[in-house]
């Protein structure tokens, strides 16, 4: 039967969540490498934690210890985040009223699951995720030891830089997504402004007037107003065909102007 990483103890802080993990890194404590059969899901009660590693998308990184999902045949509410911790707790369900008849628990306290996820640095080896499952029962934490208790546990000493709590690397690199994103907000927002200050002349076929209009810098065309069918189409109709102006007799000059040009040939 697996037995637990630890029984009658409980996590206080990002501290002893370490501190336990470190003590499973130097085989001090087991680390739990399968999922919990039936009578371990029985045997778990309020102090128990798991230790466990999640399996790499990489063959090459395995190591034979990895779980894909650790299941301990109960349902859960949605989790709370609680400093770098995330809390679940147990939800009524037919699983959990058989778990408390078999166990003779009828009347329990919810059981409250902790977890804590950490990314595992260790010198010539590759970067595994570690996670950190403590079940406990508002009745019954007040009651359990801590790793001050544990001389083997209390006086070690965790390397700097050794746990990287998951979730602050993933909060992390969702603010610098952020950041970038809001960066390049408030450059095409800069650059918005910029090209409103840019001015380009429209001007309409029917008249000579100039309007200004903004434009974006990146497309300064100047946009011409179009032709209306309507408008060419009234256009042909008011042209005369040329036959018809030719077969016209010119009008007769008025004599003052026939005068004139007289005068100007007479001189020439």
């Amino acid at each position: 039967m697996q037995s637990p990483t630890c029984t009658g103890l409980r996590i206080r802080s990002v501290r002893d969540a370490e501190i336990v993990l470190h003590a499973v890194s130097l085989n001090m404590l087991p680390m739990v490498t399968r999922r919990l059969d039936d009578d371990e899901r029985l045997a778990l009660v309020s102090g128990c934690i798991y230790v466990w590693e999640e399996r790499s998308s990489s063959p090459l990184e395995a190591t034979g210890q990895e779980i894909q999902r650790f299941t301990e045949g109960r349902s859960w509410g949605p989790s709370r985040a609680r400093d770098d911790f995330l809390l679940y707790y147990e939800k009524e369900s037919a699983s959990r009223s058989s778990l408390m008849l078999r166990n003779n628990l009828s009347g329990s306290s919810q059981l409250i699951k902790q977890t804590y996820s950490v990314f595992v640095h260790i010198t010539d080896q590759p970067t595994r995720k570690w996670h950190l499952n403590a079940y406990y029962t508002q009745d019954t934490v007040d009651q359990l030891r801590t790793v001050d208790h544990i001389p083997t546990l209390r006086d070690l000493e965790v390397p700097a830089g050794r746990f990287v709590c998951a979730r602050t690397s993933g909060s992390r690199r969702a603010n610098r997504g952020a950041g970038r994103a809001t960066s390049a907000t408030h450059k095409v927002s800069a650059a918005s402004l910029s090209s409103q200050s840019e001015r380009s002349t429209t001007v309409s076929p029917k008249s000579d007037e100039r309007t200004e209009t903004s434009v974006p810098r990146m497309n300064p065309t100047i946009h011409y107003l179009p032709l209306t069918l309507s408008t060419a189409q009234s256009a042909h109709r008011r042209l005369a065909p040329l036959e018809f102006l030719q077969s016209i007799p010119p009008k007769v000059r008025d004599p003052i102007d026939d005068q004139a040009l007289k005068s100007f040939c007479s001189k020439i």
